[in-house]
C-alpha cells in the first residue's frame, strides 16, 4: 500500500517569509512529526492570518486535518488539493511537464489519492512526470516516491519496469553501487571502511530491504520467473514466516507449480482475527477467494462456487460493517486506504465465469451482465457473456441422443384407419425473434451483440503485433498488451486465440439466427487466422457447409466436407502446442512432482472430442448435403459410415435423414421398422413429408 500523505517544505507562494513566520512553519513541521495534529493546525491557522493565499500553507494545513481525521476526510482533502492545483496553475488531467520541482508533495498526493481510489493509470502518468525530477527533492519523499512507483507498475501489469525501479532503489537506498571508475566494473570491497554517515544511512536503509525483497517477489511471480522467485521466497520465509503478505506470496508461488494441496494448507495457516488489514485488503475475501481460483483450477467447479459466494458475502458484510464504524456518516467516510476495498465486481466475474463452468448460464450471465458494467473494455468478459447464451440456448449436443429429442422426429398424425398418416418433423431448433435485442437477456440475439463487442474491442492487426511482441522479447517494456481487467492483460498471441473463440461464436450464433451470409463471412475470416486450433477449423468447415447449403451453393458446401478436415480436433494450435512444449521444458525442474500435484484435464470438455466421431458428424453433414442435392446413393453410403463411427443410440438428426432416403426412394417397409423399433409408434400405413424441409436435413450446429 501506498504510505499516505506528504507535507510541503518549500516555499510554492513565492511571497516574503519573515523570522517569525519562518519559526512558525519549523514549529508546525515538528508538531506534525509528533503527530500533534491539533497543535500543527493551530499554528498553520496563525500562518494563514498573514498568507491566506498562501498555497504552500494551504496544503500543509489540508494533510494535518486528514492526517487528524484518522484519513476519513477523503472529499475535504481532495477539495483542498484541487485548490492548491488551481492557485498554481497545475492541471492535473493535462500534465506535459513539472514546471516547478515545488509541486512535487502536491502531485504526489494527488496520485497517492488515486492509487486508493484504484484510478492506477492516472496515479501512474503524474508519477511517471514526477520520477525525473526525484534526485533533489528530500530523502523521505523521493523513497515514497519510487515505491509508489513500483506500486503503480505491479497494479498496471507491468512487472519489468518494477524490477527496474528495485534496482534503482538497491542502488539509491542500499548503497548496491559498482565502482563506474574502474574498467573492469568491479564491485566496491566490503572491507572498505564507510564514515559514520554512510554508515548511518547504511543502517536506516537496510530497514526498507524487507519491503524490496517483498517488492521483488511480486514482481517474479507475476512474471512467472518460478526459479529466481524460488530463490526469494525462501529469503522471506526465513526472515518474515509469519507475515500475512509473504504467506499468501508463498501459495501464490505453490498455485503457479500446481500444488494445490499445499496452497490450501498454507492459506488455513493465515490467521484471520483482523478482518481489514492496514492495507486496506479484507482477508476473509482473499482467503475465499483463492480457495475459489484454486478449485477452479483443479476443475471442482461446484466447490469453487460455493467459496466464490462466500467471499461475496463477505465482502458485503466487511463494506456493511466499515459503515457502521462511523458514528456520524454525515461527517465520516470510510478511510482513504478503504475506499477500494469493495471487491464485489471482480468477485462476480470469478463468480460467473464459475457458475458457466457448472453448466448454470442463466446464474452466470446474471453475475457477468453486473460485471460488464465496470469492465466493458474486456473482450473476454464479453465473449463469456456470449457463452452464457449459447449454452443457454443449447447446453450440449448429447441432447440429441435423448429420446425426447427423437420423438420430435414424428410430429404427429392425421386421419385413421388405413388413410392414416405420419407427420414429419424437422430436427432443427428455430429461434423465435427476441423484440429487443439490446435489452441484456441470455438470447442468442443479444449473444450476437456481445460477440460484436468483442471483436470491436480487439486489435485491427494482431498478426503485426505477435512479430512485434517476438521483436519486444529484448525489451521487455515494450511488449505488445491488450487490458483485459479485472484480468491481466492479454499479450499478442492471447489476443489471437481470443479472436479465433470469438469467429467460432460469431458463426454459430449467425446460423442460429439465420444469418447466413453473415455466419459464412465468419468462417472465412476465421478460416484465415493464424493460430487456429484444429477443433476451431473443423467447426468452421462444419459452418461454412451449413452457410453454403442454405445459400443453395451445394457444390462450394461439399467442398468443406473433405473428411481430412476430421482427423485434427485438438482444442490447441500448433503454435500454443510448441509454446507449452517450450514451457514444460524450461520448468521442468521447477515442478513439484509429489502427491501434491493435481493432475488437471481439459479445461472444458466438448464433442466430438475425438477424430472417429468428428469423422462421422462430418459424413452425415455429407449424406445430407448430397441427400438436398438428390445423389441419394452416395447420400445413403456416407450415412450408413457414419454410423458405423457412432454408438447407439443415434442422434435425431440420423433418424431423420435415414426415413427420409427410404422413403423418397420407396423402401416403405424399412421406414415402418425404424418408426416402430426406435420411436415406439404404431406402423403406420402412409407417411406425409409435405411437412419436411430438404434444407433441413443439414445438421445442427456443433457448440463452439
Amino acid at each position: 500500500m501506498a504510505e499516505c500523505d506528504e507535507l510541503s517544505n518549500s516555499n510554492m507562494s513565492g511571497l516574503p517569509v519573515n523570522d517569525a513566520q519562518s519559526e512558525l512553519a519549523k514549529q508546525a513541521w515538528q508538531e506534525f512529526n509528533k503527530q500533534q495534529y491539533d497543535n500543527c493546525i493551530n499554528i498553520l491557522n496563525k500562518l494563514l492570518v498573514n498568507r491566506s493565499t498562501d498555497s504552500k500553507v494551504i496544503h500543509n494545513k489540508a494533510v494535518a486535518e486528514f492526517y487528524q481525521s484518522k484519513f476519513t476526510k477523503v472529499s475535504e482533502f481532495k477539495q483542498s488539493l484541487a485548490t492548491v492545483c488551481q492557485l498554481e496553475h497545475i492541471n492535473i488531467d493535462s500534465l506535459s511537464n513539472l514546471d516547478d520541482v515545488d509541486h512535487s508533495a502536491v502531485l504526489y498526493n494527488q496520485a497517492v489519492v488515486l492509487y486508493h481510489h484504484r484510478q492506477y493509470k492516472a496515479a501512474l502518468s503524474i508519477m511517471d512526470k514526477l520520477f525525473h525530477y526525484v534526485e533533489p527533492l528530500e530523502e523521505n519523499l523521493t523513497r515514497k516516491c519510487l515505491f509508489l512507483l513500483v506500486e503503480l507498475y505491479l497494479q498496471t501489469h507491468q512487472p519489468e519496469k518494477a524490477m527496474g525501479m528495485l534496482s534503482y532503489i538497491e542502488k539509491l537506498l542500499l548503497h548496491v553501487t559498482k565502482c563506474n571508475n574502474s574498467p573492469s566494473g568491479d564491485k566496491v570491497d566490503k572491507n572498505e571502511s564507510l564514515d559514520s554517515s554512510v554508515a548511518s544511512e547504511l543502517g536506516t536503509s537496510e530497514l526498507y530491504r524487507p519491503k524490496i525483497s517483498l517488492y521483488k517477489t511480486r514482481c517474479l511471480i507475476m512474471m512467472k520467473s518460478l526459479k529466481a522467485c524460488k530463490r526469494e521466497i525462501k529469503v522471506l520465509m526465513s526472515s518474515q514466516a509469519t507475515n500475512p503478505s509473504v504467506v499468501y506470496l508463498k501459495s501464490n508461488f505453490e498455485y503457479l507449480r500446481g500444488s494445490s494441496r499445499k496452497v490450501i494448507k498454507m492459506l488455513g495457516t493465515v490467521p484471520q482475527n483482523t478482518v481489514i488489514s492496514e492495507s486496506g485488503n479484507c482477508l476473509p475475501v482473499m482467503y475465499y477467494n483463492n480457495l475459489g481460483c484454486i478449485h477452479f483450477n483443479t476443475r471442482k467447479h461446484h466447490l469453487g462456487a460455493f467459496y466464490f459466494r462466500k467471499a461475496v458475502a463477505e465482502n458485503e458484510s466487511a463494506v456493511k460493517n466499515l459503515k457502521k464504524s462511523c458514528d456520524d456518516p454525515a461527517k465520516c467516510g470510510a478511510p482513504l486506504q478503504t475506499v477500494g476495498m469493495s471487491r464485489h465486481h471482480e468477485l462476480l466475474y470469478n463468480m460467473g465465469v464459475q457458475l458457466l463452468h457448472c453448466g448454470m448460464p442463466q446464474a452466470a450471465f446474471d453475475c457477468l451482465i453486473q460485471a460488464v458494467q465496470v469492465y466493458q473494455i474486456n473482450p473476454r468478459l464479453w465473449l463469456r457473456l456470449a457463452e452464457c447464451c449459447i449454452m443457454n440456448y443449447r447446453e450440449s449436443n448429447e441432447d440429441d441422443k435423448k429420446l425426447k429429442r427423437r420423438m420430435e422426429v414424428i410430429q404427429g398424425s392425421v386421419a385413421s384407419g388405413v388413410h392414416r398418416k405420419l407427420i414429419l418433423g424437422s430436427t432443427t431448433k428455430h429461434v423465435a425473434p427476441s423484440h429487443n435485442p439490446a435489452i441484456p437477456a441470455p438470447s442468442l440475439e443479444f449473444a450476437a451483440l456481445c460477440l460484436r463487442n468483442a471483436l470491436l474491442l480487439l486489435p485491427e492487426h494482431p498478426h503485426q503485433s505477435e512479430v512485434n511482441e517476438e521483436h519486444a522479447e529484448a525489451n521487455k517494456s515494450d511488449i505488445f498488451l491488450v487490458p483485459a481487467p479485472p484480468s491481466n492483460p492479454m499479450r499478442a498471441a492471447e489476443v489471437s486465440n481470443l479472436r479465433c473463440s470469438i469467429l467460432t461464436a460469431s458463426a454459430y450464433v449467425s446460423l442460429c439466427l439465420n444469418d447466413h451470409l453473415i455466419a459464412l463471412n465468419y468462417t472465412n475470416s476465421l478460416l484465415s487466422q493464424p493460430r487456429l486450433s484444429g477443433a476451431q477449423r473443423y467447426l468452421a468447415h462444419l459452418y461454412a457447409s451449413e452457410a453454403l447449403v442454405h445459400l443453395d451453393r451445394i457444390a462450394d458446401a461439399i467442398q468443406h466436407l473433405n473428411p481430412e478436415y476430421s482427423k485434427d480436433v485438438s482444442v490447441c494450435s500448433q503454435e500454443q502446442k510448441s509454446d507449452q512444449d517450450k514451457n514444460d521444458k524450461v520448468d521442468k525442474s521447477d515442478r513439484d512432482l509429489a502427491d501434491t500435484t493435481e493432475t488437471k484435464g481439459a479445461l472444458v470438455p466438448w464433442m466430438p472430442a475425438k477424430p472417429q466421431k468428428a469423422q462421422a458428424v462430418l459424413l452425415y453433414n455429407l449424406a445430407a448435403t448430397l441427400a438436398i442435392s438428390g445423389e441419394y446413393s452416395k447420400a445413403l453410403k456416407h450415412l450408413g459410415e457414419s454410423s458405423q463411427l457412432i454408438c447407439q443410440p443415434f442422434p435425431a438428426q440420423m433418424y431423420c435423414l435415414k426415413l427420409y432416403l427410404d422413403l423418397i426412394e420407396g423402401r416403405r417397409a424399412t421406414a415402418q421398422y425404424i418408426i416402430k423399433e426406435s420411436f415406439g409408434h404404431v406402423t403406420p400405413n402412409r407417411v406425409d413429408m409435405s411437412m419436411m424441409n430438404k434444407k433441413s436435413l443439414a445438421s445442427d450446429q456443433l457448440l463452439p
